[in-house]
């Protein structure tokens, strides 16, 4: 054994440690911000100004899903509408005895049930209204949405947002918000702490009651991040009755990066994570990112893993040949690399700096491999999108980069490469002041062998669907 186990996975776990309190860090202090500005002018343009372009990918500057994530939410939960709507029709009554039979918006229809998992301070809060609205103007009914994460400031973070947004706790006397909704969720504590958060007093759980309003019920869940998947799961389902244990959700959204963030770990990992789902929802959307973001720390921490595994050879080498000496040498080396590489241990995982000095775990995965995990975890038609070519943040301030950013995603998902060659070269012709003809258009710079080979080429992240 070139270095011991158990001291390997002690430093992974301290590793987790730090990323939690790095991540409630990051949250507090956009907090703080956000109300401070809510004080000083009670607006939801001074309460979005106060967030900070802190994070280098733009993550945290952005309030609200992007356009695609908009399209394939929006998708996702009208296909749940109509099946929820089928199964309200098999279950009336068709005899003729049946004097008449209600219309769909008089009777009373179960809320959809959605899990957002790693929900961050309220990212999807937005995307979540408009559904609602829709839900009931269309279908009457109601949606409620479990937020899962293992930052209580994030939690915390999106508790406020949520009220500001006009959402309201459940009364004392047991009354409800203006839309009362029917859900199979049960009378749960309404937020749950993990044994190993002791700190948090009942003041605490007090700040994350469950809200409602427009159509729409928020739960907030506080999870582990040393949970294992089973644990996870075992944990959502203490929120429904046994009756309704069999597959509660009807959609899981992981967003940005959430599972990116997840190490592997024996007892956990982002595709044991997905199975988990598949066991419990059906359907998933996930947003992962891919080998076009942070290449450079891509690079450096593919070169420590192979630094580590030189040296673990090199151990292996001396132990075999009988040197002491050098073997111990090899495995404080060991160690050492150990810390240094934390939860980075696989191919394209890495830490990240963000703008607040903070050292973030990320990993990036191919289209290809994408797809490959969700089908092994249970889902089946699985489908790929571009989530985005640009940064978040140009998307959500820049009006013109957000139409080429769609037009270009249009353009390649129906496999026109040459037509988004086109558009490009366009707007590099009218932002240089130089005509089309001068630029090389003889060759396509997008490789189209695959569609999945040019979302590699272009994405920086994916959205994966399936059922």
């Amino acid at each position: 054994m070139a270095h011991n186990d158990g001291a390997v996975l002690e430093i992974l776990s301290s590793a987790i440690k730090r990323q939690v309190a790095a991540y409630d860090e990051r949250f507090r202090r956009s907090l703080e911000e956000v109300q401070a500005a809510a004080a000083r002018l009670s607006s939801a343009a001074a309460q979005e100004r106060a967030y900070g372009q802190r994070d280098a990918t733009g993550i945290e500057a952005v309030h609200d899903a992007m356009p695609t994530e908009q399209s394939v939410f929006s998708s996702l939960i009208a296909e749940s509408a109509e099946e929820a709507l089928q199964d309200d029709d098999d279950g009336l009554p068709t005899s003729p005895e049946t004097p008449s039979q209600p219309s769909r918006f008089q009777r009373q229809k179960r809320a959809l049930q959605v899990l957002d998992f790693g929900c961050g301070d309220g990212r999807y809060l937005r995307q979540f209204l408009r559904s609602a609205e829709h839900l009931h103007s269309r279908y009457g009914r109601g949606l409620s949405v479990v937020c899962y994460e293992v930052s209580v400031e994030a939690l915390r973070s999106f508790h406020f947002a949520a009220r500001q947004a006009g959402l309201k706790p459940t009364s004392k006397n047991g009354e409800t918000a203006k839309t009362p909704l029917e859900s199979p969720i049960s009378e749960n504590p309404i937020l749950e702490f993990p044994s190993d958060i002791p700190s948090l007093d009942p003041a605490a759980a007090e700040a994350f009651e469950k809200l409602e309003g427009h159509h729409l019920q928020l739960r907030f869940l506080l999870g582990s991040a040393e949970a294992s998947a089973t644990e996870v799961q075992e944990q959502l389902l203490q929120l429904f009755p046994a009756e309704h244990r069999s597959r509660p959700f009807d959609v899981v959204v992981i967003g940005w990066g959430t599972l990116s963030s997840i190490p592997r770990l024996p007892h956990l990992s982002p595709d044991s994570l997905l199975e988990a789902f598949a066991a419990i929802s059906y359907k998933v959307m996930n947003v992962a990112s891919t080998i076009n973001n942070h290449v450079k720390f891509q690079r450096e921490f593919a070169a420590k893993r192979q630094a580590l595994e030189d040296v673990a050879k090199a151990a292996e080498d001396a132990q075999a040949s009988g040197e002491h000496d050098l073997f111990e040498l090899k495995q404080r080396q060991l160690k050492w690399l150990h810390t240094k590489v934390g939860l980075a241990n696989f191919p394209r995982s890495y830490y990240y700096k963000v703008n607040t000095g903070q050292w973030m775990f990320y990993a990036a995965i191919t289209a290809e491999d994408e797809r490959r995990r969700l089908e092994a975890s249970g889902f089946t038609d699985v489908q790929l999108h571009i989530c985005n070519i640009i940064n978040f943040f140009d998307i959500s301030t820049k009006p013109r980069a957000a139409k080429i950013n769609a037009a270009v995603i249009r353009l390649l998902e129906r496999g026109d490469v040459w037509g988004a060659q086109l558009l490009l070269s366009k707007a590099v012709a009218k932002a240089y002041g130089r005509p089309l003809s001068e630029l090389n258009c003889q060759s396509c710079m997008f490789n189209g062998e695959s569609v999945m080979t040019v979302f590699d080429q272009v994405a920086r992240y994916f959205i994966s669907t399936g059922r």
